[in-house]
């Protein structure tokens, strides 16, 4: 619900179809288990550590509230909160679940299900690879997994493959399955010869099945086991559905298994660290796809957690590999830590040799950043002598401009200067100098991180709302007292104007089509926050009556202070029959308003 725009393009009543077949009890329950309390369900609150169940499932209204952490919201909303999930795919999930097919969406062009297409021909080329490791074929690929220490329960959870040294095994059997050669060359399962012949992207190679979020096979990682030609590891090119600047490997399994105390997530470099990571109990570890770190990676990242644990090869191109890494997850607004791995060992290696404890050591004692690229510098140049200090510095102040926290920065200047034993003005004065060459504005090093002031919504608006998508003839009333423009919040306004546009049509308004509205977290959260609260035996009529009147007596208020905004304009202009007309405008008003606080 976070994604409006995106979220929208779907008619309400696919949304309300789909809310409707997925009952949240059902959905939650697989998830944390829910305890009968009344007519409502209760348990501990999945997005904050509580001793004493605060988190509520209310079945009739189909709704989630947490009375602790304030997060609430429907099917959907759970959804996204707990699996990180756009809307869209929510309502993917849930529809998939439920049975029902999706349209397509407006903004996007018909391909024909071509996707789909794709998404059912990765599926089956996985399910031969990973047939033919079991075979006589698979052996020496099996007699490696077992040298590295890969048991069957981790290959078979992540169905690990084998591509046979053959020119056409793949194809040959996709072909006897009635695929067609275009479909498997668009999937790249298949390249074409010079002379027209179609022959197996992967041979002789242990196959990776790379997974999207949703849990789709859309490419294929490839490794050489035996002294064959080629690159050691071989993923699949872009595809229609595949692009390596968007994926990484193990994410659509990590983003399960993130602690909630210390949510991070471990960025490796190879398919087989990452497996020895998940299979050692690391299981909120990702792996980049056989390409460097891009923005589209930290983006990713970033929708899961704020801080990433770079671990690299213990050898200079590891070490490089982790300083090019920090400065895109710098860049992208990520906190950063680094763990450096002993000489000439990969975490495969550490973790086979030293175990799961000195590994967890390793993590708890990650460096960040600073301390990590100072340390490589401090090695590579001489601390002693002016040129060795200009060098350090200047490397490090390439890193700082990458970092978007201002107070965070400052202190890496003290922290610099201390290290470097230098004055810490000379080296603000220097990283001044940097900033300017860089177009960064003169005064980044005096900015004051400020966090904007929070608007909260009116209550009365809130609990109108809330009444007027529960009670239709409460909706119809409160049309006819006000209009949108008296309500105070932007969102409150377009929330208002769709419950009546749905009166007009005789629609009752569902929860998740009200909440899907609603960009705003905050706004979101306080709006079902009311909605869980309100008492089924509290007098609804009465409360909507006062909410009326109070907004009712704010639009008066407001009209007050813009007439004597006019009457003031008026007298300076020295018009003299418009503060006659705003004048009487105003004494009329206040005499209604004062009259009708007597009646309270």
């Amino acid at each position: 619900m976070e994604q409006k725009n995106s979220g929208t393009r779907y008619e309400d009543h696919i949304i309300e179809q789909v809310s409707a077949a997925n009952d949240i009890v059902e959905i939650i329950s697989q998830y944390i288990p829910l305890k009968r309390a009344g007519r409502n369900l209760k348990a501990c609150c999945p997005f904050h550590q509580e001793k004493s169940p605060s988190f509520m499932v209310q079945p009739e209204k189909q709704m989630f509230h947490c009375f602790g952490c304030g997060a609430g919201g429907d099917v959907f909303s759970f959804l996204m909160r707990h699996e990180n999930m756009t809307f869209p795919e929510a309502l993917k999930f849930l529809a998939d679940r439920a049975h029902i097919a999706l349209p397509e969406r407006s903004s996007h062009r018909d391909d024909g299900g071509q996707k789909e297409k794709l998404y059912e021909v990765c599926q089956v080329a996985a399910d031969i690879y990973h047939e033919l490791l079991f075979k006589e074929t698979g052996a020496a690929a099996h007699a490696y997994l077992a040298q590295r220490k890969i048991t069957n329960e981790t290959l078979r959870e992540f169905k690990l493959g084998w591509a046979p040294m053959e020119w056409r095994a793949l194809f040959d059997r996709m072909i006897l399955k009635k695929y067609p050669e275009t479909l498997l060359k668009q999937a790249a399962l298949i390249q074409q010869s010079p002379k027209g012949n179609y022959y197996d992207t992967f041979r002789g190679r242990l196959i990776f099945p790379i997974l999207n979020l949703q849990n789709k096979v859309i490419a294929f990682g490839g490794r050489l086991i035996a002294d064959e030609e080629g690159p050691k590891y071989l993923n699949s090119p872009e595809t229609p559905i595949f692009s390596k600047r968007r994926e990484l490997f193990g994410l659509n399994l990590a983003k399960k298994h993130i602690d909630r105390e210390w949510p991070n997530l471990i960025l490796v470099e190879g398919y087989m660290d990452f497996l020895a990571l998940y299979q050692h109990g690391f299981k909120n570890a990702v792996a980049t796809l056989g390409t460097a770190l891009g923005e589209d990676h930290v983006r990713l990242m970033r929708r899961f957690v704020e801080e990433v644990i770079v671990v690299y090869d213990g050898d200079k191109a590891g070490e490089a590999a982790a300083l090019r890494g920090l400065e895109i997850l710098l860049e992208g607004g990520m906190q950063v830590k680094l763990v450096s791995l002993p000489k000439g060992e990969d975490p495969d290696d550490f973790l086979n040799k030293r175990g799961n404890g000195a590994f967890a050591v390793l993590l708890k004692n990650a460096k960040d950043f600073f301390d990590y690229k100072l340390q490589a510098l401090l090695v590579r140049y001489p601390r002693q002598d002016a040129l060795g200090l200009s060098k350090i510095s200047r490397e490090m102040f390439e890193t700082f401009l990458k970092v978007k926290n201002t107070v965070m920065l400052s202190e890496y200047l003290k922290r610099l200067a201390r290290a470097l034993q230098v004055d810490e003005n000379s080296l603000r004065t220097e990283f001044s100098h940097l900033n300017q060459k860089a177009g960064i504005p003169k005064d980044r090093l005096q900015e004051v991180v400020s966090t904007p002031e929070v608007v909260k919504p009116p209550p009365e608006e809130l609990l109108l709302l809330v009444l007027m998508a529960e009670v239709p003839p409460f909706c119809d009333r409160a049309c006819e007292e006000l209009r949108d423009s008296d309500l105070k919040m932007p969102v409150s306004r377009q929330l208002f104007e769709y419950l009546r546009q749905m009166s007009n049509q005789g629609k009752k308004c569902s929860l998740s089509g009200l909440l899907i509205r609603i960009q705003d977290v905050q706004y979101r959260e306080q709006l079902v926050a009311v909605m869980a609260s309100l008492d089924e035996t509290a007098e609804r009529e009465q409360i909507l009556e006062d909410c009326i009147g109070k907004i009712k007596r704010g639009r008066a208020i407001g009209r007050l202070e813009e007439l004597r905004r006019l009457i003031l304009a008026a007298e300076n202009e020295q018009d003299e029959d418009k503060i006659r007309a705003a004048t009487q405008d105003y004494q009329e008003l206040l005499k209604q308003f004062r009259e009708a606080k007597k009646d309270e």
